[in-house]
């Protein structure tokens, strides 16, 4: 069989997507270049794919991996072939120029498992839950209409997500796949417009065994915008509860994980986060014990970062792969604890 066919076999054993959004995503998603995959006894036995996105970091734009549809058949799990696999994917990532990787682990359990790769539970949202009875009155007058069929929705979608700082980023292929993705689910995007006619907010959602439903994202130009789109959802689904997976700035709602990152390329980081803070001074020693190129003492000044193992000083900080990723993505206890640049990631819309 093709690696295709091989990993769609493993998928189709180890997920319950439906046939639908399975053919779907292997006949417009899917690249070879972009599956990883590892064999025992003559047969494939486990998967992943390796997608690129971008992500703006510190008023630039770097590339991002993200890891989806990672399995192993049945028979050969609890046998370390998911670990190599990983680790195959890091050292992939890390060649085709990617400086982080991201991911979304399928359940909770298994956030351990990635931090002992290297990676950080550094993505969270604010999920917020709605009941039935609850209403959303927005003060101003919108006009919605389908994502899908809305001249410059991408282009509106792409404005919005450039505005949150370190978030990962979707090009216009990867958008319309969010649309064919709900779609299937049988869900909706729409855009909303204000009075004048101007893109005011888009949100998406998606039922959840017909008792609930879930916005995957709403990106809106203030707050009432915002209440508008909750507004449209509620009137589209009746009076199902709502929860919503929003960004940090919701009005409400609990601090939840979502996704982990780690860092692929800490020379490349160091360099962008060096050149956003021409302040900062530190000396960093590194240990990656999966991706060796990684550990190394890096200085940065002036706006600089360079690898300088001959250095001989005090250290300020001296740690792994996964502590470093907490410390650049973290929040801003840690900024201020650390007295370091961290800033926060977001992820979503992913095809998890």
């Amino acid at each position: 069989m093709s690696t295709k066919d091989n990993v769609r076999e493993i998928w189709s054993e180890c997920f319950d997507d439906t046939p639908q959004w399975i053919d779907m995503f292997f006949s417009e998603v899917y690249r070879d270049d972009e599956a990883v995959t590892l064999c025992r006894d003559k047969r494939t036995v486990s998967a992943l794919m390796l997608q690129q996105y971008s992500m703006n970091f510190h008023g630039c734009n770097i590339q991002a991996g993200y890891i989806c549809g990672a399995a192993t058949l049945t028979p050969y799990r609890g046998d370390g072939c998911m670990t190599e696999l990983m680790s195959q994917a890091l050292r992939q990532s890390y060649k085709r120029g990617d400086v982080v990787c991201t991911l979304i682990p399928a359940n909770d359990g298994l956030y351990r498992f990635y931090e002992n790769l290297g990676f950080s539970p550094a993505f969270h949202i604010n999920l917020e839950r709605y009941s039935s009875a609850h209403t959303f009155t927005p003060s101003g007058q919108y006009t919605a209409t389908d994502a899908s069929s809305t001249d410059g929705a991408y282009t509106l979608f792409q404005e919005m997500m450039m505005q949150r700082p370190c978030c990962i980023q979707h090009s216009r292929e990867q958008w319309q796949h969010i649309l064919k993705d709900i779609s299937i689910d049988g869900g909706c995007a729409y855009i909303l417009s204000d009075a004048d006619g101007n893109g005011a907010a888009i949100v998406f959602a998606i039922p959840v065994d017909n008792t609930s439903v879930r916005v995957t994202d709403v990106l809106a130009r203030d707050s009432d915008a915002r209440l508008g789109a909750l507004s449209l959802i509620r009137k589209a689904y009746g009076n199902l509860p709502i929860e919503v997976y929003g960004y940090f700035d919701a009005p409400q709602g609990t601090d939840t994980p979502r996704g982990s990152m780690r860092i692929i390329n800490v020379y490349m980081l160091l360099r962008s986060l060096a050149a956003s803070y021409p302040e900062l001074k530190a000396n960093i020693k590194v240990y990656d014990p999966i991706l060796g190129q990684n550990s190394h003492i890096y200085t940065i000044d002036r706006g600089f970062a360079v690898i300088n193992d001959g250095y001989m000083g005090a250290l300020d900080y001296d740690v792994d792969i996964e502590v470093l990723t907490s410390m650049v993505f973290g929040n801003d206890v840690t900024r201020k604890i650390l007295d370091f640049p961290a800033t926060r990631p977001f992820i979503s819309l992913m095809l998890d």
